[in-house]
């Protein structure tokens, strides 16, 4: 079976945990030796993927793309330009279509792998992976955004979902796509290499995120003015235009010297914060799952999280214990961390705990799942679905 991977709309060290899943995802695929695999990048990121896929298997097709918004002067833009300009369907359909115009047709492909659900996918058989539905929602609606996906649901000839939440609602939303779409959930993308190693430094609080909007670093800091005795390190990729304002708003005699914004990170330079945190926040207001959660657990770090509805269920699916807030309430996280750090023997034991339902899972057995789809659709679909074992216990389906 040989196999495209369209990776061009992911930039390393821009993408967060879109990356992080590739990088994953293609490890774990390269493992089967039964299968031909290539993948389009960006051109002058091959050197940085290679680096963190090191497999020799793969063959790899480096892509110039223009309009990118994840350069100098795409964040000028992004910082300068209204949102409802930047999100607007004319817009986003005029950048697809430019941008369209330089991906290599997928010739002798039998199936391409699209990881980004979000950017236009192209002719010829295809499996797509959502991570979220954010966009359709209306606290998130960006119009271009969510024309692109309802284009690539209603195209693909398979998707799938890594996450029991944004699977339940892809089923809700879609179920016209019920018998094309499978749940298959990822190991945590960066586990812990040593955690008896940890040694915390007390009141350090760690957000391991991009900066775009919905990840909410804004209450985040504000609630920091209300911890004085605390500390707070937010690695991951510096996105306009939340970037410059979270920036500024550190720089204030308030929070000047206990908050940091360090840019992407590579992969020690992470394992070194989270060794030294205390603990972990996660204030964002919508994700597929919280990929710094799991990290966290891992780690064995306690945890404090919003309360929005994907990350409530992942403490559901997780059986994990964490301090909850309110997402948009400074007060409200304020009151969580002081609760979290006065118990937090009980909270690092109940995240060591959630650790176990994940502990097992790797990168080559989520492989395998995505080369089983693959190959369905490679083989046009012959009967139904193929189901991950993992997924089936989650939501009582068979496997096929």
């Amino acid at each position: 079976m040989r196999i495209t991977v369209e990776a061009t709309p992911i930039r390393p060290g821009h993408a967060a945990g879109v990356e992080a899943f590739t990088y994953g995802l293609l490890t774990g695929m390269a493992a089967d030796t039964s299968c031909e695999l290539r993948v389009n990048v960006l051109r002058g990121t091959l050197e940085r993927w290679r680096e963190q896929v090191p497999a020799d298997r793969l063959g790899w097709t480096e892509v110039a793309q223009p309009l990118r918004s994840d350069t100098t002067g795409g964040q000028l833009l992004r910082r300068w330009t209204p949102t409802r300009v930047r999100d607007s369907l004319a817009v986003r359909r005029a950048v697809n279509a430019v941008r369209q115009r330089s991906v290599p047709r997928q010739r002798g492909a039998d199936v391409t792998l699209y990881p980004f659900h979000s950017a236009p996918i192209g002719p010829g058989p295809s499996v797509v992976v959502v991570h979220d539905l954010r966009h359709l929602r209306a606290a998130f609606h960006s119009p271009g955004f969510a024309a692109v996906v309802r284009e690539n649901v209603a195209r693909a000839d398979a998707l799938v979902v890594t996450w029991p939440h944004p699977y339940r609602e892809m089923l809700r939303l879609f179920p016209e796509a019920a018998e094309r779409t499978a749940l298959i959930p990822t190991p945590t993308f960066q586990p812990a290499p040593d955690r008896a190693a940890a040694r915390p430094e007390p009141g350090l609080l760690l957000y391991p995120s991009s900066t775009a909007s919905h990840k909410n670093h804004a209450t985040l800091l504000e609630a920091m003015a209300l911890l004085p005795q605390c500390r707070l390190v937010c690695p991951g990729p510096l996105v306009e235009p939340d970037a410059s304002r979270l920036l500024a708003r550190a720089a204030q005699p308030d929070l000047r010297g206990r908050v940091s914004f360090p840019g992407f990170v590579t992969l020690d330079e992470l394992n070194a914060l989270y060794a030294r945190a205390d603990a972990v926040v996660i204030p964002s207001l919508w994700e597929a799952a919280s990929g710094a959660m799991l990290e966290a657990f891992s780690w064995g770090l306690p945890v404090a999280c919003a309360d929005a509805e994907p990350l409530l269920a992942q403490l559901e699916f997780t059986g994990a214990e964490a301090a909850v807030f309110r997402a948009t309430d400074p007060a409200s996280l304020a009151e969580a961390v002081y609760r979290l750090l006065a118990d937090r023997a009980h909270y690092a034991a109940a995240a060591r705990h959630a650790d176990g339902r994940l502990a097992t899972r790797t990168w080559t057995a989520t492989g395998g799942d995505y080369l089983d789809v693959l190959r369905w659709v490679a083989d046009g679909r012959p009967g139904p679905m193929p189901r991950s074992a993992f997924a089936a216990e989650l939501t009582g389906e068979e496997t096929s």
